[in-house]
């Protein structure tokens, strides 16, 4: 349905209430995009230049019977061995931009993981399951106040500098520790 009093498109509607409307009572899909010839520049554009608040993109399911699908999925699968140079899913803020958090994860509304600008924050154990080193640049605190473990299920060796220099081991505590 054309709506040309507000101009507004619908397609399953007759009271479209945005520029497109889309309303599906199929339970196979409602919008399918296409754009197999394309090979530079867009295939999909969006601006939201204007927006001050609520949301660029909205994705929503109040779905109880959501079992073994995915809300959304992202899927490269080139028919033959490829090697792509650039990123599959790439989230950039501008020189000017300044946010809360550039990737946050929630459960029930409390945050789990996030990357902001300064910083990586994660709520869950982590497990780290392949073989090699962990590298940081510097200090590893542990802020547990009642009591904090480093465990090994093999030798551990605790080692200060390289092997051409002479560095310090220090073990410090304070008061009567």
């Amino acid at each position: 349905n054309l709506d040309t009093t507000n101009a507004r498109v619908g397609i399953g509607t007759t009271a479209p209430t945005y520029k497109t409307d889309i309303v599906s009572t199929t339970t196979t899909g409602a919008l399918n995009l296409t754009a197999d010839s394309v090979t530079t520049g867009t295939a999909f554009n969006m601006s939201f230049d204007g927006l001050t608040t609520g949301n660029g993109m909205y994705l929503e399911s109040t779905s109880t019977a959501l079992s073994t699908g995915n809300l959304a999925s992202l899927y490269w699968n080139p028919a033959s061995a490829t090697t792509a140079t650039g990123d599959l899913l790439r989230l950039n803020v501008g020189a000017n931009g300044v946010l809360g958090n550039i990737f946050n994860v929630l459960d029930n509304g409390s945050s789990v993981f996030s990357v902001s600008q300064t910083g990586i924050t994660n709520a869950l154990p982590t497990s780290f399951t392949s073989a090699g080193d962990v590298s940081m640049a510097y200090d590893l605190n542990f802020t547990n106040p009642t009591a904090s473990y480093i465990k090994s299920a093999a030798p551990l060796y605790l080692q200060a500098g390289e092997t051409f220099n002479s560095s310090d081991l220090t073990l410090q505590t304070y008061n009567s520790g």
